[in-house]
């Protein structure tokens, strides 16, 4: 059975509004099909999306403004780190990093912001949030 990623977790996984994801849509630039009345995305078609010279420079502002916003908030009232990791992997290795991220990002009652990519052979998980609940997530990654 093929796996299916909603626009929430599309959203989770690059940074980008809901209403953004559905202009992409409706441009045809994000691909997907409605299922029972809720979009759904193959993982094909989310890296179709996200390797499109068109989004590129959207994903680069968001990604660019996690670490930004991280750096600039000088008066957090909790105890927060921002984390980047990464992996070598193909397409297949990749899409499992990134369910896994964007499941346990999703599981959390922590706040943590998370942000993905995947070009060629290379995948980039961005974490901030958080301090114990970032590390926690992360450390589960490498027990697995």
């Amino acid at each position: 059975m093929e796996k299916y990623y909603t626009i929430n977790d599309i959203a989770e996984m690059t940074g980008l509004s809901d209403r953004t994801l559905r202009n992409y849509i409706k441009s045809g630039t994000l691909q997907g099909e409605k299922i029972d009345g809720i979009w759904q995305f193959t993982a094909e078609e989310y890296c179709s999306f996200i390797s499109d010279k068109n989004v590129i420079p959207s994903l680069r502002a968001r990604k660019n403004a996690l670490i930004y916003d991280f750096i600039l908030d000088e008066k957090k009232r909790n105890e927060e780190i921002c984390g980047i990791i990464d992996i070598p992997a193909e397409s297949r290795e990749a899409m499992e990093i990134s369910d896994f991220f964007c499941r346990e990002v999703n599981e959390t009652t922590g706040t943590v912001k998370m942000y993905f990519t995947h070009r060629g052979n290379h995948a980039r998980v961005m974490l901030s949030g958080d301090a114990q609940v970032v590390a926690k997530i992360i450390g589960k990654f490498y027990e697995k």
